[in-house]
């Protein structure tokens, strides 16, 4: 279009190599597969799909859809298919199952990132959802007017409430809000092994930005898509999440995990969302990456706050790259604010991230939390779930996990040991026709209750549409254990209740199985097992329902230029209408007795269980109170659980050093 700008990048742009579409699809032109590795390519896919997806009754049901017959054709027309139109098959088969866990990943020539430079989000106003250019890549030049909060009003002469609309129809979300907000975001970005690059060359954008009369100028720009190769952080963590090497116990104050956990056969995670997070790191929030090494460089300890993280309330982490903490103040109050943004530690050192979530809920204000894990991709299920009980008296039932049964899971629970819980019930499901396994836990019940509650504050919960997989099950399990109000952003979380494994890690444990080594660099992901509501929606699947919030904040412009103002504000109304508590302790021996003291706050009473035995229950006031217990040898546990009246609202657990 005559006129119209044209955005490029500068050329001390900090990417590294950067092409063009029609240099990127001619690269992808001389790297075909042949026609035996493609057909080897559909079986595994069957076999995956046919033999151990957990979801395929289910998906069946809710969205009409026959993954066995359209893979049965796709083997059938191999001969007629060019290469691309193959993977674009495959591709699309896999995201009508709507399952972010369950992929196909293509081969290594699809390598990479693909860009506008921009980031754009929605918002509403006056009952309208608008969408906001609320990221801009620092390198990108050519027009002036596009910048952060400029609103896109036509996406290549389309509406925009209509050309995300078609976009979301394209995406694998499991619910409408879920294939809005990825739809979205690939509009801007996506990684191409797990999302076709896009068609066109370049994208018209129609915008308009404030004028200083109080009205707003529109703009025409054409921006070009580009695809980095990799940016520094995706290219290390590559497309599997078992590549980094375990970490050791470290006998922390977060109790040590034991060997016995095997943290491959505990992923929850969707791989594009964490993919796309470190990306947008390195895009747009650079100085994060050098936050992150700064960190590092102190040798774990906390390293003292900056002179903007000091204005802006930040609590300085020793886990930048998992968490932030901050003190916000709003009309209703002085809150705590902790933004969770992945369950997933590069490092696999879950030890370390639970231990510093101790150390900042304990130097967080106790009239209120706000925890955030908005695009919480998900991440080390036990991670989720252990965290649950810091924030609650209640005993966490950690959810419960089923296999689909078929000759395939039960062949593969019989090869695996880790599976082994599962075996009898799929056996019996010959005789009972039972359409899935047992549930069971992917870990005991005392290994999620072993620290107890550690914040006694109200608490909300803050989700959106890109909360996934073990995010979905952290946020299911704060909802049914009641500790607090979900505020959500979207009308459902994104709704992935499964536990996935890679197709490599299957053929490695699944000996005598069906699977073979895949060429090219290609992969699949599969959801193994599915899992389970408990409290008063037990039974109930996560997967495609997701977790409704108990109330809606629809974000505003200022929420998506400033830094959530109007949603904090929200969250802190909501933490005023509960009352914040207190309940620590501690334990000393006096001759024969063994000495409590106890600080408490908004309770009546205390009861008091010596390894495991009710013990004395004593009234207590805000302040201290003593509690002496006789003793003949030291105790290796004592619990504490406080009430307000007859209800249940605090807990502490004390252990033998």
């Amino acid at each position: 279009m005559t006129g119209v700008p044209r955005v490029e990048l500068a050329e001390d742009h900090p990417l590294g190599a950067v092409r063009t579409m029609p240099e990127f699809r001619a690269g992808l032109a001389e790297a075909t597969m042949s026609e035996a590795d493609r057909r080897l390519l559909v079986e595994q896919a069957e076999a995956l799909v046919d033999g151990v997806y957990v979801h395929l009754p289910l998906k069946r049901a809710m969205h009409a859809i026959d993954p066995e017959q359209s893979l049965r054709l796709l083997r059938h027309r191999l001969a007629t298919m060019s290469d691309a139109a193959f993977h674009r098959e495959l591709l699309r088969i896999f995201q009508q199952l709507r399952d972010l866990h369950t992929n196909y990943i293509l081969p290594a020539g699809y390598e990479g990132f693909a860009f506008l430079g921009i980031f754009v989000e929605r918002y509403r106003e006056s009952g309208e959802d608008r969408w906001l250019v609320s990221q801009v890549y620092d390198h990108i030049v050519g027009d002036p007017h596009l910048v952060r909060g400029a609103e896109i009003t036509h996406w290549n002469g389309v509406p925009m409430a209509i050309a995300v609309e078609r976009n979301a129809e394209r995406e694998a979300g499991s619910n409408p809000a879920a294939r809005r907000a990825r739809g979205l975001e690939n509009m801007t970005m996506r990684p191409v092994r797990m999302s076709l690059p896009p068609d066109e060359d370049w994208v018209e954008l129609t915008y308009r930005v404030p004028a200083g009369d109080g009205g707003s100028t529109t703009h025409e720009t054409r921006v070009p898509w580009r695809v980095f190769a990799s940016a520094r952080e995706v290219r290390d963590f590559g497309v599997g999440v078992t590549a980094a090497a375990p970490s050791t116990s470290r006998g922390t104050r977060a109790g040590a995990l034991g060997t016995g956990v095997d943290l491959d056969h505990l992923v929850g995670l969707d791989l594009r969302t964490e993919l796309t997070r470190r990306a947008k790191r390195e895009f747009f929030a650079p100085e994060s990456l050098a936050e992150e090494e700064r960190v590092r460089s102190a040798a774990e300890e906390v390293p003292p706050p900056t002179e903007g993280q000091a204005e802006a309330g930040v609590i300085p982490t020793t886990r930048p790259a998992e968490l932030r903490a901050r003190v916000i103040t709003t009309s209703s109050g002085r809150f705590g604010h902790l933004r969770i943004f992945t369950f997933f530690m590069a490092d696999r050192d879950i030890e370390a991230f639970l231990d510093e979530v101790v150390r900042l809920l304990a130097v967080l204000p106790e009239e209120g939390l706000v925890l955030d894990v908005r695009g919480n991709g998900g991440g080390y299920v036990i991670a989720a779930e252990f965290l649950l009980q810091f924030l609650t008296p209640q005993l966490v039932q950690p959810e419960p996990m089923q296999f689909v049964t078929t000759p395939g899971t039960a062949q593969l629970c019989a090869a695996v040991d880790d599976y082994a819980s599962w075996r009898r019930s799929i056996d019996e499901s010959v005789e009972t026709g039972a359409q899935y396994s047992s549930a069971i836990p992917l870990y005991p019940t005392d290994l999620v209750n072993s620290v107890g509650q550690l914040y006694h504050g109200p608490v909300v919960l803050v989700t959106d549409a890109l909360c996934y997989s073990a995010t979905d099950i952290f946020s299911a399990g704060f909802q049914d254990h009641g500790i607090g109000r979900v505020l959500g952003v979207d009308q459902n979380t994104g709704a992935g209740g499964a536990n996935v494994v890679q197709h490599g890690q299957l053929l490695q444990e699944w000996t005598g199985g069906p699977l073979r080594a895949l060429p090219g660099g290609a992969d699949f992901r599969v959801a193994l097992r599915r899992s389970l509501r408990v409290g008063a929606r037990a039974g109930q699947p996560v997967e495609d329902l997701g977790v409704v919030p108990d109330e809606v904040h629809e974000l505003t412009r200022r929420d998506l230029l400033g830094d959530n103002e109007d949603l904090m504000a929200h969250a802190g109304r909501i933490l005023a209408g509960s009352r914040p508590r207190r309940l620590s302790a501690t334990a000393g021996v006096v001759g024969a007795t063994l000495r409590l003291t106890l600080e408490t706050r908004a309770l009546s009473s205390v009861d008091v269980y010596v390894d495991g035995r009710p013990a004395v229950s004593s009234a207590v006031t805000d302040g201290t109170t003593e509690v002496d217990l006789p003793t003949a040898a030291a105790p290796t546990t004592v619990r504490l659980a406080g009430f307000d009246g007859d209800q249940l609202v605090a807990g502490r657990v004390l252990r033998a050093r």
